[in-house]
This record gives C-alpha cells, structure tokens and sequence, in this order.
C-alpha cells in the first residue's frame, strides 16, 4: 500500500472508531477459476475474527455472494455481512439475516430468458443468486463484447424492473438498481455498533465503487486493491497484501 495516508498504517489505527467493510473476490481472496474453486488461506477466518472483536464488533463482509455462500467459506467464523451486494443483510452474527428493504427476488422468468441468452456462449457459466444474475465468462474471454452486448438488451427489455448490468472480474451480473454495496454500508452504519465511527471499506470491482462513494462522502477512506479505482483513495497490491494488513491490525488483539 502507497503512503498517501500514513495515519491508517496499522500500528496507528484507533479501532475503537474504526468500522471496517470488506469485500471477499480480489479482495479478501484471490480470484480463481470458478467462483466455487476459491480457497481461504490458513488463518484468515482467525484474523478475521480476532479483528472483529477489536473493533468491538464494528467488522462486516459486504459481498457479492450469498450470505449462505460466504458462511461456507469462512466456517465457523460468522460475521456481520450484506450478500448479493446488500440484498441480504445480517446485523447480528448471531441471528439469520434478511432481505433489504427495496430487495426482491428475481423472476423465474427472467431467469430463464438470462439462461436463454448467456448460455448461447460455449463455456459461459451462469450464477442464480435470487435477487442477481451473473455469467461467468472467464474460460470463454473471446464471448465477452457479444455478452454483454446481449445482457445489456435484456437489461433495456426490462426497464420496468430498473435492472442494471454490472461489469466484474471475467463476470456480468444483472440485478436491480435499488440495492447496491453503498446502500449495505450506510444500513450499518446506522446501527450499533457501527455509529459514530470511522468507516474503512477495502474491495476491487466495480460494484465497490458504490460502497468508495458512500464511504467517502462520510469522511472515511477507500481503498482499492490490484489497480486504482473511482473514488478509491489508494490502493492495496493484491489480496495478500489486504491480508498482511489485516493481520497486523489484528495483532493487538492477539497479544
């Protein structure tokens, strides 16, 4: 990480006002294959959970996974989180999560007419998560203009559900506009024991961007990680340099 903001080097960081949200794919992990071939390094649940309790709680995951889906790849660690970029939120670790207001599930429908178009791509693989849809097209870079091309039709037949299309890593995912990471961020923000504190969201795609912009304009800091991105104050190398950075913040807590 560069050193445009040396006061958050870990060593100084006052966790006591400090709210933290991170994001997992190319953030917390690194990018695979599949979405399903990811792999959680030894000790990052552990970090993570340390970390948790020495922001007395003030931690949350804000992914583009469903929470179901999250909860199996960091098990047994349960933290607060937002999946399906907000459409799920969980306040409290200990108790099931539920939908965001503004959410709702996508059609069947709908989701056929995805399959319909997406699946005319040899080796596009296709992700239902409910409340989004996503192709996945990194064994098949080449279908990537065409894709989107007819995603982005789909998208415009549909503007009475104010769907948009977001651009991932090897990835499209189409969901409604009504619900994004930024929304996710300022519903915590709002709640116990969020309130009052500083907010520090680390993600790598575009949909973060949505959580840089809202935490910006709440005096907090943004970083990106792999390249610079909009409204991201600074930028993290690759996920474990996220992960170093976390385990030295983490290290008061441990001692």
């Amino acid at each position: 990480m560069s050193s445009h903001f040396p006061k958050l080097a870990a060593e100084a960081l006052d966790l006591q006002n400090t709210a933290l949200f991170l994001d997992v794919d190319g953030t917390l992990l690194d990018i695979a294959a599949t979405p399903e071939s990811v792999v959680v390094p030894d000790g990052l649940a552990e970090t993570i959970g340390r970390l948790e309790q020495a922001l007395g709680g003030a931690l949350a995951i804000v992914t583009g996974r469903e929470l179901a889906d999250l909860d199996r790849l960091f098990f047994p660690l349960r933290t607060r989180a937002a999946g399906v970029h907000g459409a799920e939120m969980r306040y409290d670790p200990t108790r099931p999560a539920s939908a965001a207001p503004d959410s709702a599930k996508l059609s069947a429908d709908l989701w056929r007419e995805f399959v319909s178009l997406a699946g005319a791509f040899p080796g596009v693989a296709m992700e239902d998560k409910f409340y989004s849809f996503t192709a996945h097209y990194r064994a098949a870079p080449e279908a990537a203009p065409a894709l989107r091309a007819a995603l982005l039709r789909l998208v415009e037949a549909h503007r009475d559900l104010d769907l948009q299309l977001l651009d991932g890593r090897c990835a499209f995912e189409i969901k409604p506009s009504s619900f994004d990471k930024g929304e996710a961020v300022r519903r915590f923000l709002e709640r116990p024991p969020f309130v009052g504190r500083r907010p520090i969201f680390i993600g790598d795609d575009v949909s973060d961007e949505y959580g840089f912009r809202y935490v910006s304009g709440q005096s907090g800091v943004a970083f990106a990680v792999g390249a610079p991105r909009k409204d991201a104050d600074d930028v993290f190398a690759d996920p474990a340099t996220v992960r170093r950075w976390l385990e030295r913040l983490a290290e008061p807590a441990a001692a």
